[in-house]
């Protein structure tokens, strides 16, 4: 069943959703978050790792040295930029300036090498139509060296639509569709907007109301997404699954025209 989840003010790590606490079995997604001076050592033990910066400055260490600095002034305005760990990998992360890192996570063997994610190396997309028109940066996609997880970020245009045909990837029947697990990371501006998202498939129908830094986990099930007119809504969007494809599935009954 799909579950919504609050990412509150504070400093240091927040663990937000896990398989413990939730209907994903793969996905893992915590927070990150301290002001000016501050500093943050992890380790990410027997999982894949992928760190995006949402708003910010920092340096981000590797096994003692530098791999990078990530700056961003907010998700509206500027291009993410992160770091992939893969597993058994000690990390520090020095804080420059008021900061606020998604850490996005899953068991994996450890096929893979760190790598810096620059915002040079994301992919844009601008896609749909009115009424749902959105941008689209692909920051891990298929292609990217990694395990299992699928990371990208979704910018809505204001009071429009997305996810939108209704689409799922819950079964797993390539070539028609792939199973994947999914969450959704939201922020809206102005932050007084609001948005919903309705999670539903044949037993089950829900419907959240989301506001800025809520998640809504998608275990399976159709999920389009709005935001109020003259708001836009930011999804950062974590698939994980076996297959490491996406391939959705649109619900009939919204396949205008014969296509999605």
């Amino acid at each position: 069943m799909a579950k919504r989840y609050k990412v509150n003010s504070f400093h240091g790590y927040q663990k937000i959703v896990a398989p413990e606490n939730s209907d994903l079995k793969k996905i893992r997604l915590a927070f990150i978050k301290d002001t000016e001076g501050g500093r943050f050592e992890g380790q990410t033990a027997g999982e894949e790792s992928a760190f995006i910066i949402t708003e910010g400055n920092i340096r981000f260490f590797v096994e003692g040295k530098l791999f990078g600095e990530l700056t961003r002034e907010n998700v509206f305005h500027e291009p993410p930029s992160g770091v992939y760990l893969p597993p058994h990998l000690n990390y520090s992360i020095e804080f420059i300036r008021k900061s606020e890192i998604c850490v996005a996570s899953c068991d994996a063997a450890g096929k893979n090498r760190p790598r810096l994610i620059e915002t040079k190396d994301i992919r844009f997309k601008r896609v749909g139509e009115e009424p749902f028109l959105r941008n689209m940066n692909e920051i891990m996609p298929e292609d990217f060296p990694a395990e299992k997880l699928i990371i990208g970020e979704t910018i809505t245009d204001p009071g429009n639509w997305s996810s939108y045909p209704p689409h799922k990837h819950d079964t797993d029947n390539p070539p028609e569709e792939t199973a994947l697990e999914e969450l959704y990371f939201f922020k809206i501006t102005p932050r007084t907007g609001f948005g919903s998202i309705r999670v539903f498939d044949d037993p089950e129908d829900n419907i959240f109301l989301i506001k800025t830094d809520e998640v809504v986990t998608i275990p399976k099930g159709y999920h389009p997404v709005s935001v109020a007119p003259r708001h836009q809504l930011y999804y950062m969007w974590v698939l994980a699954g076996e297959t490491r494809k996406s391939i959705s599935f649109v619900h009939p009954d919204y396949r205008f025209n014969g296509k999605p």
